[in-house]
Order: structure tokens, then C-alpha cells, then sequence
């Protein structure tokens, strides 16, 4: 078989000549821009090939041939790529499907089924019965996707798909009217022919941004299609490069019963959506007459599909393009077989795959037994009752209900599941416009739970047998309870989010309670959003998977990982206005794995979906809203997000919010960022603590050997380097591999990959001394210079920084861990870093650069055998301080000030007078805050004997607890202004007062920032120089010698 890569253009003539319906409605429909002028004369040499072939007896070689050219419903495009031969050769083939047919039994399968693939085209052939309980999806449908649309990139191989359908008519056919004879319930049966194209583009390296369709075009697009469908598409591409998620458009076509649905998106973004909108078609019975996919040199994709119905309806077409987004979201669910046999709506089934990740991660699996157990077993008094516990949760977590459990049960449930979808939509379904909806027509027949009283007669009727079906549908109910808002039923998006409100978690897991809580589902990722405060920031970051087994350990304790991480950033933000949040992107197994920037861009842009409240015709319009207050969140950057801080940024701008430019920190100097990296941020607080070591106890830093986690790469590894002093660095552990010296590394080698941001794999083996080696994640059976044999460099990597003291001889002096997962140290691996003859540790001094890399436990223990170490909360602070920092002057400067002082010349490269001197001033706050905590806990535990873990904890639990109650003093907010003001002054950076002045800092910072502000800065100013006990009559005292020295410095009167 053979197919022209060009289409024989002279035979395509406007002029009116014979030809199939099919390319008649083509082109009147304006898609192709002619019909075939050589298609009769193509059709006799094909006569003759079959006649000479012999294969079909020789009366039926015409009508075979007529049925192919004439009643399949195929397009003339496809007559002028085609060659005679090749045409033949299909004609063949469905002969033979035919005649199998006819000697087989076809009760069960479609009576034709035949595919061709090759390279550079595919073609594929079906039968169905559309509307009947023996309809088959077209499996053919979702290879396609699988194997030509999804994959498709530009720059190497992309294609275009044309599908047509047709009546099979199989009655009056010579052959198959005998298998109607020898079976009479047969059904009538649509014909769907697909032709798939390798793309042929002249420009394959354009930007993603280019939107001249003569750029960015196919070769066989630009020839066939008018100028009136390259014009449409040039409309929807340049919607497209300028927004997230699907352009959707419609348009009855004169004359005629068929809508086209024309709809662009990104390629890679929404896997098998093209399959997913022919099963949308279907369940509202209507017949893709015709569809084209399109695929760009930009990297997007337009289908365009024609629809009809026997039973013409508008409100189906209207239901199509209503759910077409929500389908795009999530194309293929967990319920999709349930959804194409009719048997679930789009809307239950994708509400059901939420509610199974939402059960998933939240069922409370402890139960009664473990919180009894918890109590006799105190945790606070007993390091190893606490770890008995821990490790009780993490197995009942993991082994009591599975996701694919839960699955099971709301199928089996199902219908129980569209009764508390029903009561979903009740509150969440705007009703002004759906009353006439064929989704409210199907939700109206479906009764409502009712009362938690009534759902729990239900669980007892439906579920007495069957306690573990109760414990999973009541977690459901929980789900609907919980959602305060959501932008499910909003007419444009990319993901699904839910804003819930927390008081559904039990205390017994988590403690202390999250201020609020957004869930996102996306068509290939899940994600959380937790945050401690109203006014609260933090970093996202991707959880990527190496393997199914890995994903499976990241699934489980991707919530835990989530609220641990914002709570230490609660901690951690001590200083600062905003309290603590985190979020968290998971990617599914699997190709998400590649894609880790449109999850990332579709978690925030539908957190913003949630943030904003806009009303754009056709695109978004209002949703319930529960909670009923202004939202704004304050992110950053964090593993695997680093990139993509100035995208989301531009989008929040692009989106109409009014706080873009203080959404995202981390950004690009550009556009008003202060790079941690580029100015060592994050390290100024880590190398404080270090600093402040060697001061206290006099150490001569170059007498110090270092053990590092996390390279030269990152950020906290390569400042570490860059502002290390004299100290010796021995070892480094990195996403490459392992690097050690016991002689001590080149220090000139790590200074020269930490400024090249490069792995110690790129490190210069000839600077090694003979007993140095490196050991990468991909070596195996590795000799090490002292005889040790790796095995598998990936285990060596994991365990590294457990086996310090075989490795290094001679001791480690300092461990800096500047990256690493979280709980790399546990009480089941710290005793690896204590001498089990002395019972002192073998590290004397710790400073935790990178999150939660050592448990609480675990430091506990290693303070008990003498380490000096201080925890992440207290020293891991100079980012979150910058962050803040730079938060505060987004918010205080106008959009024209914000562009004048804080963004660097994107030309030049010319920074503004201001911004320089802006982060000397922060790194000065970076390292001032570092040091006063540092100071305060010193004396703590001098005064108190205390550990400094525990000591960490009860400071910040100290500034926070009198934040919050300051920041709801009316007293000291509204009764005394000019205090308020006197602290606010106090707390702004001078800069910025001096550049803004305090009326429009005032007027532009919202309130409740503004009292954030003024509280934490009186807090953490009290506990520094107070302690930690905040009694009434010491604070008194407190804010008594706080207003004399502000009369002092002038900033009150009296």
C-alpha cells in the first residue's frame, strides 16, 4: 500500500463534477476546499487492478468498488493521496472482512474490523451499532490516540487523523445481506473509517508561541483546507498559545441537521481526549458524521467534528459542549466503562474518581482501637512508644482500604454514589441556567440522600452486611460535607479543584488543625494545597515516581508529606507576616512522568479558578461560594517547580488577578523576583547557625570535615559550597551518585561546579587522592579503594550518609544536609550514627538545611548521645524570609512602581537602583532573624537543659500562638492607631517607606496582611528577648519599653 505524501492539488477542482456526498458536504462545509476532479478516472484503473487480480468474482468487482468509493462516507482527500493500488488493496481486504462475516458468527463483534498500519499511515476500518446495547467502542479509536495523537511532537514525529462514517447499509449489500438472512436480530450498523498521515512541515522548529498557520500548518492542511477554516483555526491557536486548557467552539451548518465542534488544546496535555469526545458523542446518541484532528508545528491540536442526530436536538449538541471541558479534564476516569455503557453521566463518573482520591488519602483507617491504644501508649513520654505507633499508622494506612478497594466499592455502589452526587450538585450546580440541561433533566430523577440520618438508613439497608462498603461511602458523604467551594461546574477548565474546609481530619492523626485545605484532580496528576493561616506561604513541589513501587509509597504518604511540610513551614515563618503552607503535585506513573510542567500549570491555574470570582459568557462564570471570603495565596518554588515561577506568574496577570504580582516568589528578576540562588538566600540562615557554632564554642573552622547531601547542583548545595569557609568538605551526596575523600575534596573543583550548577559526576576524578572514589546511581559491582564492593550505586547513594563511619575513618565533624527526602534519618537507621561503645554520636554538629530530612524522634536521639544539632524549622528560614520580603514589596508598589523599581531590564539586564539595594537589605533581615533566633535558643537551653529540637518547636509554637492572638486584638489594632502604626513602621523595610510612604503602603497592602505583619513582628521581637513564657505582666513590660524606644527613634509621641 502506498500513499502520495502530496496531494494531487490540480485534481482538486472547484469546479462541480461527480462525486460521493461526502466530499460534496466537505466542501460546502468549508473544510476541504474542493472535490476530486480525477476521482472517475482513479476509479477505472481500480476496476482494473481487481479484475486482474481475480481475488473478487467478477460480478461483484463493480459493486464492491461503489460501495467503497461511493457509500463509506470518505472524503476526496483521501482519493487524491491514495494510489490505485493502494485503494485496491482496501477493497481487498474488505471483501475478505466481509466474507468472514458471512461464514463466522457475529453476534457478539462487529462485522467488519480491519486495520493497516505502517510509518508514515494507518488505516483503519469498523462497524457498530450505534444506540443499542451491542454498541462496541472503538477501540481502534484509542490506539490511535495512544500510537499517533498523543505522542506526536513536532519535532519528531507528528500526525493528522480524518475519520469518516457512513450507514453500512448491510442489507442491500450482496454478501453481508446473507448474514442478516442467517441472523435476523442483527442490528443496524454505522460504518467509521480512519486515515491516519505522518505530518509534513516546513518549519518543525518554530517557537510554541508562533501562531501563522503557514508556519505552523501541515503540508495537506494548508492545501485542502479554505481559507475560511485556516482562518478559524489561526483564531483558536492564538486562544490557545494565550491560555490553559481547551477553546471550544460551535456552529450548525446551513442546510443541513450537522453541528461542527471545533475544539484546541496543547498537545500532551489531556491523553486519549480524542477517543473520550466520541464517547461523549455517543452517550448523548449523536453521530460523528466526520472528524479531523490537526496537529501543529507549535505543539497544538484542533479536532474538528461534525455531528448529527436521527432525532435532531440542540440540547445534546449544547450537553457536548458543556461537558467537553470537564472531559478534558479528566478524559478517561476510573468509571469510563460505566460512563459509555450508559450506565454513569460524564459528571458521576468523574465525581466518583474524585471522591475515590479523595477517600483514598482520607478514610480514617486508624479507627477506634489505634486511638485508645494511642492513649495508653503516650508518645510525648516514650520516643519508642511514639515510633510503635508510627509505624502501626503507616501499616493500617496502607493496608486496610487500597484505592483500587475503595474503586471497587463505588462501583459495586454505584448507585448509592449518584445519590450523593445528586446531593453534591444541589449545592454546588448553579441552578439559574440548568433547569433546561439534559444533565438536570438526568439529575432530577435521581433522589438526594437527605439528612446524615437518612444517609445512614440508607447504609443500613443497602450495606448491613457489609461494614467495610459503609466505612467507604461514609467517607464520601464526608467528601460532600467538606467542599466549600469548587469550580466542577464551571464552563472552562483544566482541573478540578475543591477548597475543603479541614475540620473533617481527625485530631488524632493531625494535631494541630489546617486553617484550609485545596484538593486538585487532574487528568494525570492529583495535588494538595494546606495552609496554617489565612495569610500563609510556601513552596509547590512535584513528587515524581521512578517506578510503580515508588509511586505506590509516594501515593501513601503524599498527604502526610504535604501537612508535615506546611506545618514546619508554619514553624518556620515565625518571623515573617505569612504563616506556613505547602502543596504538593503527584504525578500518575507513567508518561505524567515527562510532563511535569503542564501538571504543574494546570494545578494552578485551577487554584486560581477558586481564588477569583469572574463572570466571562461561556468561560467562566460565578460558583457557590460557602467559605464567602477574599482568598489570596502566597506560593513559591520547591523541588521541580523552579522553572515554571514566571509562567505562573504571567498567567495570574494574564487571568485578570489583581494580586499577580505577589502570587509567585521565585520568579525571575524580570519580573520582580529575588532568585534565592543567584543571591544565597536559603544559605545565609543555614550558614548563620554554623557561623554562630564556631563562635560559641570557638572552633577553628579549617579543622572541620564536612559531610554534605544535596550537590552542587541545587540551590542550598551550591551556596553551601559557595559560602563555606575554610572547612573541609570529605563527602557529597547528590541525584547522581556519591563523591568521598577521606583526604578531603578539591575545594577548588566543588567551587567550579557549584558556580556551573553541575552533579559531583561532573567533578574532575584526577583531583582525588588514592583513596577518594565516585560512585554513580547507574554503577554496579564498583571497587572502592579501601575494598569495599558496591553492589548497586543507587542502595549505595540511599544509605551513604548512614554509614559515616566506616566510610570516613578519621570521623565527620559537620552534616549539612542541603537535600535528601524527607525522614532519610528515622529511629530505625539514627543508631547508625551513634558509637555503640561510648553511646555518643559520631557527627558532633548538625545543621538541617533540607526539610524534614531527619524525624523528630531521631534528633531527640541524637541529642541524647550529645550531637549539637539544630532542626530546619529554625535554620532552613532565609528563603521564606526573602520570599516574604519580596511578597511585601509586590503588594506595596503600584503595577507602574512595581515595573520601575523592582524588575530588571529584560535587555540590559539592568537591575534598578532600588532593587540592589533592596536585597542587601534582605539578606541583612536573612541574617539578623537567623542570629536572634539562634541566640534565644542558646540561652534556652543554657537556662532550661532542654534540647534545641524541642526548644525549636516550643519557640515557634510560642511566636505563633502570640501572633495569633495579637493579630486578633481589636485593642491593640483599632483603639490605638498610633502604636499600630508606630510598630508598623518599625517592621517595613526603611527602603520602602522611603520610596512608597506609609499612606500607600497603608492603602495598597490588604488589611489582614498588614495585621499579620504587625503581630508577628511584636511576637517574634517578645520571645527573642523574653523567652518563651509569654505571661501577661512580662508582656505588659514588654510593650511598655517597646513604646519608649519608639519615642525614642521618633516614631511616637509620647
Amino acid at each position: 500500500m502506498s500513499i502520495s505524501a502530496d496531494i494531487d492539488i490540480q485534481r482538486l477542482s472547484l469546479e462541480k463534477v461527480t462525486s460521493n456526498p461526502s466530499s460534496v458536504n466537505s466542501a460546502r462545509d468549508d473544510y476541504i476546499s474542493s472535490p476530486f476532479k480525477g476521482k472517475n478516472a482513479q476509479k477505472d484503473k481500480v476496476l482494473d487492478i481487481l479484475d486482474s487480480t481475480g481475488f473478487i468474482p467478477e460480478a461483484l468487482i463493480e459493486s464492491e468498488t461503489t460501495w467503497f468509493y461511493d457509500s463509506l462516507g470518505i472524503d476526496d482527500v483521501f482519493f487524491a493521496r491514495e494510489s490505485p493500488e493502494g485503494i485496491a488493496s482496501h477493497i481487498h481486504s474488505l471483501y475478505s472482512c466481509k466474507v468472514q462475516a458471512y461464514s463466522g458468527d457475529v453476534a457478539d463483534q462487529p462485522l467488519i474490523q480491519y486495520r493497516r498500519e505502517a510509518e508514515d499511515h494507518g488505516v483503519f476500518f469498523d462497524s457498530s451499532a450505534p444506540g443499542t446495547a451491542n454498541y462496541e467502542r472503538n477501540r481502534f479509536e484509542e490506539r490511535i490516540d495512544d500510537k499517533y495523537i498523543d505522542p506526536s511532537d513536532s519535532a519528531s514525529t507528528s500526525y493528522r487523523v480524518e475519520y469518516f462514517s457512513a450507514p453500512l447499509n448491510y442489507r442491500t449489500d450482496p454478501i453481508l445481506s446473507g448474514v442478516f438472512q442467517n441472523n435476523r436480530n442483527l442490528q443496524e450498523q454505522l460504518m467509521r473509517c480512519f486515515f491516519v498521515y505522518k505530518n509534513q512541515f516546513a518549519h518543525s522548529d518554530v517557537s510554541a508561541d508562533e501562531t501563522d498557520i503557514k508556519k505552523i500548518g501541515d503540508s495537506t492542511f494548508l492545501q485542502i483546507a479554505s481559507q475560511r477554516t485556516k482562518d478559524l483555526y489561526s483564531e483558536i491557536i492564538k486562544n490557545v498559545v494565550t491560555t490553559t486548557g481547551p477553546v471550544i467552539r460551535q456552529f450548525a451548518i446551513e442546510s443541513s441537521e450537522e453541528y461542527r465542534v471545533v475544539i484546541g488544546y496543547r498537545q500532551k496535555t489531556s491523553a486519549r481526549y480524542n477517543s473520550a469526545l466520541s464517547d461523549l458523542a455517543s452517550y448523548y446518541k449523536l453521530q460523528t458524521t466526520r472528524k479531523y484532528v490537526e496537529q501543529f508545528a507549535n505543539g497544538v491540536t484542533i479536532i474538528s467534528m461534525y455531528v448529527t442526530s436521527k432525532h435532531t436536538n440542540d440540547l445534546s449538541i449544547h450537553q457536548v459542549i458543556k461537558e467537553a471541558s470537564l472531559l478534558y479534564c479528566i478524559p478517561h476516569n476510573f468509571f469510563h466503562h460505566r460512563f459509555t455503557k450508559g450506565e454513569l453521566s460524564l459528571q458521576e463518573s468523574i465525581y466518583a474518581q474524585s471522591g475515590v482520591i479523595f477517600v483514598t488519602h482520607f478514610l480514617n483507617r486508624l479507627g477506634p482501637e489505634y486511638n485508645k491504644l494511642a492513649s495508653l501508649l503516650d508518645a510525648s513520654k516514650s520516643l519508642q512508644h511514639a515510633e510503635v505507633l508510627n509505624s502501626l499508622k503507616k501499616r493500617l494506612r496502607a493496608e486496610t482500604f487500597t484505592q483500587n478497594f475503595i474503586q471497587e466499592v463505588f462501583d459495586t455502589r454505584r448507585e448509592i454514589v449518584r445519590k450523593l452526587y445528586r446531593s453534591f450538585a444541589d449545592v454546588h450546580y448553579v441552578r439559574s441556567s440548568m433547569e433546561k440541561t439534559l444533565s438536570y433533566q438526568r439529575l432530577s430523577q435521581i433522589t438526594p440522600v437527605g439528612t446524615e440520618e437518612e444517609f445512614e438508613q440508607l447504609l443500613n439497608r443497602e450495606c448491613s452486611q457489609n461494614e467495610h462498603h459503609a466505612i467507604v461511602l461514609r467517607a464520601l458523604y464526608v467528601f460532600n460535607k467538606s467542599i466549600l467551594k469548587t469550580n466542577f461546574y464551571t464552563p472552562t477548565k483544566v482541573a478540578l479543584s475543591f477548597r475543603l474546609d479541614p475540620s473533617f481530619l481527625p485530631e488524632t492523626e493531625y494535631p494541630e488543625k489546617p486553617y484550609g485545605m485545596f484538593f486538585v484532580v487532574g487528568s494525570d496528576f492529583r495535588g494538595f494545597h494546606i495552609r496554617f493561616r489565612d495569610i500563609a506561604r510556601g513552596g509547590i513541589r512535584i513528587v515524581r515516581s521512578r517506578s510503580l513501587d515508588a509511586y505506590n509509597v509516594n501515593l501513601r504518604n503524599l498527604f502526610d508529606e504535604n501537612y508535615n511540610l506546611a506545618n514546619t513551614q508554619q514553624r518556620k515563618n515565625k518571623d515573617i507576616p505569612e504563616g506556613g503552607s505547602k502543596g504538593v503535585i503527584l504525578l500518575d506513573p507513567g508518561a505524567a512522568q515527562d510532563r511535569p510542567k503542564a501538571c504543574f500549570e494546570k494545578y494552578i491555574d485551577s487554584l486560581i479558578d477558586l481564588l477569583l470570582k469572574q463572570t466571562i459568557p461561556g468561560v467562566k462564570e460565578a460558583y457557590v461560594d460557602l467559605y464567602n471570603k477574599p482568598e489570596i495565596l502566597f506560593l513559591g518554588p520547591d523541588e521541580g517547580t523552579a522553572g515554571y515561577t514566571d509562567w505562573a506568574t504571567l498567567h495570574a496577570r494574564s487571568r485578570g488577578a489583581p494580586w499577580w504580582r505577589s502570587f509567585l516568589t521565585g520568579k525571575s528578576p524580570e519580573i520582580g523576583g529575588i532568585p534565592h540562588d543567584e543571591y544565597g538566600m536559603t544559605t545565609l540562615s543555614v550558614r548563620a547557625y554554623v557561623n554562630k557554632i564556631y563562635e560559641k564554642l570557638k572552633i577553628d573552622d579549617s579543622k572541620v570535615r564536612k559531610f554534605q547531601t544535596g550537590g552542587p547542583d541545587g540551590d542550598l548545595g551550591s551556596n553551601e559550597i559557595l559560602l563555606s569557609r575554610n572547612e573541609q568538605y570529605v563527602g557529597i551526596v547528590d541525584g547522581s551518585g556519591v563523591i568521598a575523600d577521606p583526604n578531603g575534596l578539591d575545594k577548588a573543583e566543588l567551587l567550579r561546579l557549584a558556580k556551573e550548577r553541575k552533579m559531583i559526576d561532573h567533578f574532575d576524578r584526577s583531583k582525588l587522592s588514592k583513596d577518594g572514589y565516585v560512585v554513580l546511581v547507574d554503577d554496579e559491582d564498583v571497587k572502592l579503594p579501601h575494598g569495599q564492593v558496591v553492589t548497586s550505586g543507587v542502595a549505595f547513594r540511599n544509605t551513604f550518609h548512614l554509614k559515616l563511619k566506616e566510610q570516613f575513618p578519621d570521623g565527620v565533624d559537620l552534616f549539612v544536609p542541603c537535600g535528601g527526602r524527607p525522614a532519610a534519618i528515622d529511629t530505625n537507621n539514627v543508631e547508625e550514627l551513634i558509637d555503640q561503645k561510648t553511646g555518643k554520636s559520631i557527627v558532633p554538629f548538625f545543621v538541617e538545611g533540607a526539610n524534614l530530612f531527619i524525624t523528630q524522634s531521631a534528633k531527640l536521639v541524637l541529642e541524647k548521645a550529645g550531637i549539637v544539632i539544630f532542626k530546619d524549622a529554625s535554620t532552613n528560614k532565609g528563603g521564606v524570609t526573602s520570599s516574604s520580603l519580596e511578597v511585601l514589596a509586590a503588594l506595596a508598589f503600584d503595577d507602574k512602581g512595581f515595573l520601575s523599581h523592582m524588575c530588571v531590564d529584560s535587555t540590559t539586564q539592568k537591575k534598578p537602583e532600588f532593587y540592589q539595594n533592596y536585597v542587601k537589605e534582605v539578606q541583612r533581615v536573612v541574617v539578623a532573624n537567623a542570629e536572634a533566633e539562634f541566640e534565644a535558643l542558646w540561652k534556652l537551653k543554657e537556662e532550661t537543659g532542654i534540647t534545641f529540637t524541642e526548644l525549636s518547636d516550643k519557640l515557634s509554637v510560642s511566636i505563633n500562638k502570640l501572633g495569633d492572638e495579637l493579630a486578633n486584638s481589636k485593642e491593640l489594632w483599632n483603639d490605638d492607631i498610633e502604636f499600630r502604626n508606630a510598630v508598623l513602621l518599625d517592621s517595613l523595610p526603611p527602603l520602602l517607606l522611603q520610596e512608597i510612604g506609609i499612606e500607600n503602603v497603608l492603602a495598597r497592602v490588604p488589611e489582614a496582611y498588614l495585621r499579620a505583619l504587625f503581630a508577628t513582628h511584636l511576637a517574634s521581637r517578645f520571645v527573642y528577648t523574653r523567652g518563651i513564657d509569654s505571661n501577661p505582666a512580662k508582656f505588659l513590660e514588654f510593650i511598655s519599653s517597646t513604646r519608649k524606644e519608639y519615642v525614642k527613634k521618633g516614631l511616637l509621641k509620647h
